[in-house]
């Protein structure tokens, strides 16, 4: 019972163009979108965001801050600080060079160091249909994490939005003034989550320069579970390498 949703009382109303507007040929398909989305990191080669991720149980609301600095290839360094405090200690760092992963967790005061997850061998190779082919990111990133969605949106589309009847709803600017297509995904197929249920829906904003997703909002009849949007957004920005760096404190227990 502890998991059941409450009400997002504050959820923002956005203007939207109606879909019509949009018909034309500036209109993608559903499936010109999610090709589109598909190289979505290849339109940069540096990229900071900070994003709202809320969740809502019977606890109440939670939130966490996620903020990326990605530098191509293979660098990127992702913080993540539960809580609204400033000088919160309950916050992690995830940190890549693209041949180690490091990690930092504050709260526990642990750090591990480690090769990244390796891939299914033979599962890139072109013989293979495009739905049995895994991705390759020129920057990977924690799996089946936020971030990856927001920046590698393939797999999201593919194994997710896919699964269930999808329609472009209208657009809306999100993360300042950017221009996004909305999208609706009806009952998609989830089969780890509670919430796999006829009645859960996604609501996912696309932005139409490069693919990304800056709004995911998860459903369930009238009540949102779960708010995502990215706040703010920076394409090409210069990275100084000192941005991908870990101060470790001593004391801290390295796990592995």
């Amino acid at each position: 019972m502890t998991d059941l949703p409450i009400p997002y009382a504050e959820q923002p109303v956005r203007e939207q163009r109606a879909i019509d507007t949009l018909r034309g040929t500036d209109a993608p398909s559903v499936g010109e979108l999610f090709g589109f989305m598909r190289e979505a990191e290849t339109r940069f080669e540096s990229l900071r965001l900070r994003l709202l991720d809320r969740t809502f149980t019977a606890r109440g609301e939670q939130l966490a801050t996620v903020e990326l600095w990605l530098r191509h290839p293979g660098r990127a360094r992702i913080v993540t600080r539960r809580g609204e405090g400033p000088v919160s200690r309950d916050f992690d760092v995830w940190l890549s060079d693209g041949e180690t992963v490091q990690t930092y967790n504050a709260s526990s005061r642990t750090t591990t160091r480690r090769p990244p997850m390796a891939t299914v061998v033979g599962g890139t190779d072109p013989a293979l249909p495009g739905f049995a082919r895994t991705y390759s990111p020129r920057t990977k990133l924690p799996r089946e994490s936020i971030v990856e969605m927001v920046v590698h949106p393939h797999g999201f589309c593919r194994n997710v939005l896919a699964t269930g009847p999808v329609s472009i709803q209208g657009a809306t600017e999100l993360a300042g003034d950017r221009e996004c297509l909305l999208l609706r995904a009806d009952h998609p197929r989830t089969s780890h989550l509670l919430t796999d249920r006829p009645d859960r829906w996604l609501e996912v904003g696309v932005d139409r320069m490069t693919g990304l997703i800056l709004l995911y909002v998860e459903h369930i009849r009238d009540l949102v579970t779960r708010h995502v949007e990215v706040a703010d957004l920076e394409l090409d920005a210069p990275i100084p390498d000192e941005a991908f760096s870990i101060h470790i404190p001593e004391g801290t227990a390295s796990i592995y």
